[in-house]
């Protein structure tokens, strides 16, 4: 089945001979598992690894992806690293510095490490909004047990137990009133 044309060769990109090859198949699920922008950045930078004069084999396509997310887990962080990677050493091939395909990780490990702060920050924020976000909801949870034992509270001075006595707020209210007592 013609999937499409390479925009790059502009060959015919046939989805079954893909699919006919364990690696292909096993590049294509780990890039549809991929949320974000790692699976573009993830495909940019195992590109860097592809000799000058041949394509990278599915197999060793498979194995760089593999490395990488051994390394490091998806992220935001993780696709920045890998963008910036292949961005950089793209300008460098293309100002003739260094035509040589990448052989190891190192250099995406110095540009992960030099990112981290940008995006340490980041997760502070939002652990910070997930506390905001967990003491605002133990307020909430404070402020009903409140009115659920003001509510109650009211019909026992009444001498209306009998309304609500088969209430979830009772059962508060009688906790409330234990407590109360010690």
């Amino acid at each position: 089945m013609k999937l499409c044309r390479c925009p790059v060769c502009h060959s015919d990109i046939h989805l079954d001979q893909l699919l006919e090859d364990d690696a292909g198949r096993e590049i294509l699920t780990i890039l549809t598992q991929l949320k974000g922008n790692n699976a573009r950045a993830i495909v940019s930078y195992i590109a860097l690894f592809r000799p000058e004069k041949s394509a990278l084999s599915n197999s060793r396509a498979l194995k760089l992806m593999q490395e990488v997310l051994a390394l490091y887990k998806p992220s935001p962080l993780l696709a920045h690293a890998l963008s910036e990677t292949a961005n950089s050493v793209m300008k460098k091939r293309r100002d003739k510095q260094n035509t040589a395909p990448l052989s190891n990780h190192n250099y995406l490990k110095q540009v992960y490490e030099s990112a981290k702060p940008l995006f340490t920050v980041v997760r502070n924020e939002q652990n910070e909004e997930e506390i905001q976000s967990q003491a605002q909801q133990a307020k909430a949870q404070e402020d009903k047990r409140i009115d659920d034992i003001q509510y109650v509270d009211r019909f026992v001075r009444m001498g209306r137990t009998d309304i609500v006595q088969d209430t979830p707020e009772y059962q508060v209210w009688l906790k409330w009133k234990e407590e109360q007592q010690q």
